[in-house]
């Protein structure tokens, strides 16, 4: 299973899947094995029976990787905050139904209002 796959499958699990995350999701997996490489290129630098050096070029780049990793997981709301945000920001329930006859319409969620606004 790829990292791809993973993810789409982890957002579809938390309920905030779409397709337009798709970009998305192939950048945070592209950078995962970039950093992965960095890691494995940073612990060749060790010497025999020691550590790699935290003054390494490598590390530096690994750092820059987590940092970037990082801010796309929050993009796609794979952290607790983000997903708080994300929940909160799209899912609240609004109530239109109090002066709406049509018992349908009275819980309707802030993306329902924002596809219905945005249909193409």
């Amino acid at each position: 299973m790829t990292r791809e796959q993973i993810y789409r499958e982890q957002l579809q699990a938390l309920g905030i899947y779409d397709p337009a995350f798709d970009p998305e999701i192939k950048t945070l997996a592209i950078l995962e094995r970039r950093k992965t490489r960095a890691e494995k290129a940073w612990s060749r630098t060790a010497p025999p029976g020691g550590k790699p050096s935290f003054l390494d070029p490598h590390y530096q780049i690994i750092v820059q990787l987590e940092d970037k990793i990082l801010a796309h997981r929050e993009a796609l709301g794979l952290t607790p905050k983000a997903l708080r945000k994300l929940k909160g920001a799209y899912y609240e329930t609004v109530r239109v139904g109090a002066q709406a006859e049509d018992p349908e319409t009275e819980n309707v969620t802030v993306l329902d209002l924002v596809r219905e606004k945005f249909a193409l």
